[in-house]
């Protein structure tokens, strides 16, 4: 291949990447952390017990009228989990969130061996018609199995799959993730997730839009205007759901810290990473989406991604794996009309990739 300005730059970028992003085990895979961040982990019992499930209740939000959808009404179903929809009405409806909704990992938000019964489904179900506001003011929903005020279920809060939080038919706009959720321990390298922030357990999310979300503009890791999981074992789901105008010094749409990742049949439109400097500097990587990890995949199927801006690596996809295990896997995707890099892979200049294996079917990327 002619040695082109692409080149040059991706050779000038991978030094200062690969010192910065290669970081101790314990500070950069939220997995290997078997007591979390917390400076005081709570006790829990040598030997893992079976922790009692919480049965899986629906519940509905609002009993007809606009008026009765209310913030308090929507927190306290979250907190316990279970199937829950809305009866606002004909009318679409915007519920104004006062506080970030937090899901416990128990029904009590108690240790499972305190009495606290597993919270296994979290579904948020907005039939088309509800929109979640966090006022540009804060993050509206934050899940985390390591953080002690939520509950732990065993000893080893890293390698929890549960709750299994779905997002389904549901617009998600003005969520700020600038600052972590007041009283709450956040979420891992660095923060993030202006709508959705989330530690473990498992994520799936389906025909729901984000827009206009925001976190931090500057930091060399953190990310997820939209969205930010970290530390999940389960691959994290978005299925045939839009993405637009959302921004974050990382990752303006979406970011992964060590969570495999599938995206199908969604759109990614005008996202912005907003930092500057990349790794070593103040962020700026993945216009759209972003992930930092090892040996997790990625897959991105059937999707458009395209008008997002990055002013350093990836506007499109910022993809990096530390140890050069991981893969990302591109099928009948449009991934085109993305400005803003100083560096990237190859000549696809929507695209920064550094892992062990990068592949393309049927997608049509510039």
């Amino acid at each position: 291949m002619p040695f082109t300005r692409s080149r040059l730059l991706l050779a000038a970028a991978l030094l200062p990447l690969a010192l910065v992003t290669t970081v101790p085990a314990h500070a950069s895979d939220p997995t290997k952390a078997s007591r979390g961040s917390s400076s005081a982990a709570p006790h829990a019992p040598g030997v893992r017990a079976a922790a009692k499930k919480q049965k899986v209740e629906r519940k509905v939000v609002g009993t007809g009228t606009a008026s009765s959808c209310t913030y308090a009404r929507l927190a306290r179903a979250v907190r316990s989990g279970g199937l829950i929809t809305f009866d606002c009405g004909p009318d679409p409806v915007t519920i104004k969130v006062k506080k970030t909704l937090v899901v416990c990992n128990t029904h009590s938000c108690k240790n499972a061996w305190q009495g606290g019964r597993v919270v296994t489904r979290v579904r948020i179900d907005g039939g088309g018609k509800v929109t979640l506001s966090g006022g540009g003011k804060r993050g509206i929903l934050y899940a985390n199995t390591c953080d002690p005020k939520l509950g732990w279920i065993d000893e080893h809060c890293n390698t929890q799959s549960t709750p299994h939080v779905e997002l389904r038919n549901i617009t998600f706009t003005r969520g700020n993730a600038t600052k972590g959720p007041r009283g709450y321990e956040g979420v891992m390298g660095g923060g993030g997730g202006g709508a959705v922030a989330m530690r473990g357990g498992r994520l799936t999310v389906k025909d729901s839009t984000f827009t206009q979300n925001r976190c931090m503009k500057r930091h060399s890791d953190a990310g997820g205007g939209a969205i930010r999981v970290t530390g999940q074992r389960k691959t994290a789901r978005i299925y045939r759901s839009t993405f637009t105008s959302n921004r974050c010094a990382n990752g303006g749409a979406v970011s992964s810290l060590h969570a495999p990742m599938r995206i199908k049949d969604s759109t990614f439109t005008k996202n912005r990473a907003t930092g500057k400097g990349a790794s070593s500097g103040k962020g700026g990587n993945g216009g759209a989406i972003y992930f930092d990890g090892t040996r997790q995949n990625v897959r991105v199927e059937g999707s458009r991604i395209q008008q997002n801006k990055a002013p350093e690596g990836g506007p499109g996809i910022f993809y990096v794996s530390n140890d050069r295990t991981g893969s990302l896997r591109i099928t009948d995707s449009r991934i085109t009309k993305n400005t803003g890099a100083r560096f990237w892979t190859g000549r696809t200049t929507s695209i920064f990739f550094l892992g062990k294996s990068f592949t393309r079917k049927g997608s049509k990327i510039s």
